[in-house]
């Protein structure tokens, strides 16, 4: 992003900046009378009766294992021998349920953990499934689809008065899609950085100029176009400069953290991504997405390169979970643990494994979860999922977890089909509390 402003002449790289903040950070810092679901604003979708359920949660880190992770290696482990690969079924401390040996530590907290065994895509595709997990809904040309954290915001409004609602850590999503772009996650690129990357690089003094030069381009353009859109814009540009300059940027500052809680959770983009989830669901934000460094596409690795990233996991979820719990937060705090697809049962020449999104697992601790349980199950070979759960019922159980209503329709501004939260799917009630 810095590249592409410094490409621009001084005052489009204000309006483009000003625009980029509005689009891209989801710091939605608008008065309530311009901002559709901020807190006051009583034609907030969230306020309606239709809308106001009982919420098991006040917030959600969805922790996306990028790249296909191997539910045989973790969450679904076979003891048939040309199917189970170097891994085997372990018992935990949860009766009945077992995980794969790679993770032990998250054994030692399954009475939290519940595991769906049945997941199922229409996909094998990265990016395409990767989009149907994120939303519910397969891609349509011209359209794109809300992510959970921009829904959340939608029906039940700003989840604090400064702080974005949903955040993400670690690249991208599909954003707001067609809800209003204050409505758009704020991106995290380096979790150690937190929202320095977002900062002009640039003094004090001279940063100063530029807000006070674009200051005087917004009055001028408010005064020949005196329209509430146009004074919102402008409002939520001053409002940005105060976030990203005042004490609002110090939860996503994990540096603040002693060093023995840095190190639990794991010395890598992940663990400090997850850790900087916790400081941020502390301090109000709703909805944070913590996407693995690392990819777990095993086509081309072998085994090392899966114990590893077990082994990753294992620590920094864990650590996650204990953190929560000793702090009052587990309870209220749903984690959820996903991929785009699984991995299949037969393990090739170079110890990896092909796509496989018909069989694959998730896993939910916290908040509103009922834990030490499986849900739905495959076969010795890890296929024939039943009952068969797609992402969108997993985002209805999530939602409904939240205290959203998944049968509301949505009707996008200008026309459009309606739409519901992640797809329309049917919430799995025997995980919920």
């Amino acid at each position: 992003m810095h590249d592409l402003v410094r490409q621009l002449d001084e005052s489009s790289r204000r309006s483009f900046l000003a625009y980029a903040a509005k689009a891209t950070l989801g710091v939605t810092l608008l008065p309530p009378a311009f901002v559709s679901g901020a807190p006051g604003d009583p034609t907030a979708p969230g306020t309606g009766p239709m809308m106001k359920k009982k919420a098991l949660c006040d917030s959600v880190i969805f922790l996306y294992m990028r790249g296909g992770m191997s539910q045989i290696d973790t969450f679904d482990p076979k003891t048939d021998d040309a199917t189970k690969g170097s891994t085997r079924p372990v018992a935990t401390k949860a009766d009945g349920l077992q995980l794969s040996n790679l993770l032990p530590k998250l054994g030692e907290q399954a009475n939290d953990l519940s595991v769906i065994r049945s997941m199922t895509t229409r996909t094998g595709a990265h990016s395409q499934a990767s989009y149907v997990m994120h939303t519910g809904y397969r891609q349509r040309p011209g359209m794109t689809h809300p992510q959970l954290g921009s829904w959340s915001q939608h029906f039940l409004g700003k989840s604090h008065p400064v702080l974005p609602s949903s955040v993400v850590i670690s690249s991208g999503n599909p954003g707001p899609g067609f809800l209003p772009p204050d409505h758009s996650p704020l991106p995290i690129g380096d979790p150690n950085k937190g929202i320095k990357d977002l900062l002009p690089d640039v003094d004090k003094t001279r940063m100063d100029k530029r807000v006070n030069l674009a200051r005087q381009f917004s009055s001028a353009f408010e005064y020949y176009f005196p329209h509430e859109d146009v004074k919102a814009y402008s409002d939520f540009y001053k409002q940005t400069v105060k976030f990203l300059s005042g004490d609002a940027a110090e939860p996503f500052d994990i540096s603040k953290e002693p060093g023995n809680i840095r190190n639990q959770y794991g010395n890598h983009s992940f663990g400090q991504g997850c850790l900087l989830a916790r400081r941020l669901v502390e301090k109000g934000v709703r909805y944070v997405e913590v996407k693995s460094r690392r990819s777990w596409d095993s086509m081309h690795g072998g085994t090392g390169q899966l114990n590893a990233l077990a082994h990753e996991l294992d620590g920094t979820v864990s650590a996650l979970m204990t953190d929560l719990r000793e702090r009052g937060m587990l309870e209220r705090t749903m984690i959820v643990i996903t991929s785009e697809f699984g991995r299949t049962s037969k393990v090739k020449g170079n110890g990896g494994r092909d796509h496989h999104p018909n069989g694959f697992s998730c896993a939910l601790a916290g908040g509103g979860i009922k834990g030490g349980q499986a849900i739905g199950a495959t076969n010795e070979k890890g296929r024939e999922p039943d009952p068969k759960f797609e992402p969108k019922d997993l985002h209805a159980t999530i939602a409904t977890a939240m205290g959203m209503n998944v049968e509301k329709r949505f009707h996008p501004k200008g026309g459009g089909r309606p739409s519901f939260v992640g797809g329309r799917g049917k919430p799995i009630m025997d995980l919920l509390t």
